[in-house]
């Protein structure tokens, strides 16, 4: 974040003071299978309702696994019986675009995909893992003599490697090098559901793991990235029941899947703590088994924060209430054509302070050398324009989750 100290002038009746501008964090929604009406479900970010995003017009049945690709389609794993389930290829909007694969897996566990594009598929009753690349061609990989009981859930470390969790009773995490040759087995833990590798910082990463042992006894457990235990250790207590996958979002946050609905578990200062983030019925979902984040609906990922404080020209507070304010985009200080210029935004002030979010700003408006910003507030334009000396977020690289 980019932190403006510059006092402005006032042309007119206000000035703006101690602006404040930097990236907002992309606003994400969820996408989860609805396992049991044969449903992919749009949740926003506070875990509203919002849409179905796929069903039955989609080839959409019985979802088990989905993933994103990095050109943001959607793939979604479907049950018909351990001989004939398929995988669909989604638009970023819903629509069905094509089958991938074969149609002759069983459960599918997991997808997941590497750098390169290739499609990683656990198939859990037929007990391997097959690799699909772009063009389409389909391998098994080998495990050497280590058997690859009910694969689940599947994660890539930093450095390209494959880790799958197998779900039997003699449950363990097995790994795969980034050239496709088989590692090792991790560890050793059993009815493993799904893994996730956290990035713990300065380079450090770690495993985590989602466990199901019955209906109300559910784990997320800890590993160093060789598979020492490190912890945490929670159980679930069933906080969802049947625990069946996860979605890390970060070291101290993550989402537990289960039969009646979705609780997010966060690290505070007294320990683990869960609570219902969605629950079984809101927007018709019926026996969650999955979910993935992504872009919101309404692209905020390209907004810009901004809070400032406006005042008269004797440098008091403006009175409490709401003004518009319009932002414009310059590649000079005076003079020029805008980049880009925001719609009209209504903020509402309280001793002079206003916080508001700069909504779809293209890239373009950012790729100037040098930037100034000019701020309207009700028709008046504040000057001289503020200048910022490098883009204050990549815009570019908002589809990074």
């Amino acid at each position: 974040m980019r932190i403006l100290r510059r006092t402005l002038g006032v042309l007119a009746a206000f000035a703006l003071l101690g602006a404040v501008i930097g990236a907002q964090q992309a606003s994400a929604d969820y996408l989860v299978l609805s396992y049991g009406n044969g449903k992919v479900l749009r949740f926003g970010s506070d875990g509203s309702f919002k849409s179905v995003f796929a069903d039955s017009a989609a080839n959409v049945v019985s979802p088990t696994a989905i993933a994103k690709g990095a050109d943001g389609k959607i793939y979604v794993g479907c049950f018909v019986n351990q001989i004939s389930s398929y995988i669909v290829r989604l638009s970023a909007s819903g629509a069905y675009e094509a089958h991938v694969g074969t149609s002759d897996y069983g459960w599918i566990g997991g997808l997941a995909f590497d750098q390169a594009g290739n499609l990683y598929i656990s198939d859990n009753n037929a007990w391997w893992v097959n690799k699909l690349t772009p063009g389409g061609v389909q391998t098994i990989l080998d495990s050497g003599a280590e058997m690859v009981p009910a694969p689940g859930g599947m994660a890539f470390d930093a450095s390209g490697r494959l880790y799958v969790v197998c779900s039997t009773a003699a449950g363990k995490v097995l790994r795969w090098n980034a050239n496709g040759s088989f590692d090792k087995k991790v560890l050793d833990n059993p009815n493993l559901v799904d893994i996730a590798i956290v990035d713990l910082g300065g380079g450090a990463q770690a495993i985590r793991c989602a466990r199901s042992e019955s209906e109300n006894t559910g784990y997320y457990l800890g590993w160093d990235i060789e598979g020492g235990w490190t912890g945490p250790y929670v159980e679930t207590s069933g906080q969802p029941t049947w625990v069946n996958s996860m979605l890390q979002i970060d070291v101290s946050n993550v989402f537990l899947v289960g039969a009646t609905g979705i609780y997010k578990y966060t690290n505070t200062d007294q320990g683990w703590s869960g609570s219902v983030f969605i629950a079984s019925g809101a927007g018709t979902l019926t026996q969650p088994y999955g979910m993935i984040q992504v872009p919101d609906e309404i692209g905020s990922a390209n907004s810009l924060n901004y809070q400032g404080r406006l005042a008269d020209s004797a440098g008091n507070p403006v009175a409490d209430g709401q003004k518009t304010l319009t932002f414009a985009f310059f590649a000079a200080e005076t003079g020029g054509t805008a980049l880009w210029v925001s719609d009209p935004l209504a903020v509402t002030t309280k001793g002079g302070l206003f916080t508001t979010a700069i909504p779809g700003v293209p890239a373009t408006a950012l790729e100037a050398k040098d930037i100034w910003l000019q701020v309207t507030v009700n028709g008046e334009t504040l000057s001289p324009r503020t200048y910022i000396s490098s883009v204050p977020f990549a815009i570019k690289a908002q589809k990074a989750q």
